[in-house]
């Protein structure tokens, strides 16, 4: 039962396609009422921009994703709006790696 909850190493995403899903959790925490909520889809868009890295550093993804400066800007920057949700939401230590890691990015 557990094993369906992860998922196997063929189905990791692209940078693309994780920072796609990274921005539909931000835009969903974006809409919520609850701040529960809202940080529930914070960890989520966190997880999938982690995605990228690990994806990256195991030599999953083909280097020409990563290697091209657009998308590595757009991640930067979806890490600079996780950080600035993550404000709102008074978790200031958790913003402030995302500010970090956006500066990697970038």
């Amino acid at each position: 039962m557990l094993s369906s909850l992860f998922l196997p190493l063929r189905n990791v995403l692209s940078p693309q396609e994780a920072l796609e899903d990274a921005n539909a959790h931000l835009e969903n925490a974006r809409k919520a009422k609850r701040s529960e909520l809202a940080l529930t889809y914070c960890n989520d868009a966190q997880a999938a921009l982690a995605r990228i890295r690990t994806s990256v550093r195991k030599a999953l993804v083909l280097s020409v994703g990563v290697e091209d400066q657009a998308i590595r800007n757009e991640i930067a920057s979806t890490y600079f709006e996780l950080g600035e949700l993550l404000v709102n939401l008074k978790h200031r230590d958790k913003a402030q790696t995302c500010y970090k890691n956006s500066e990697k990015w970038g």
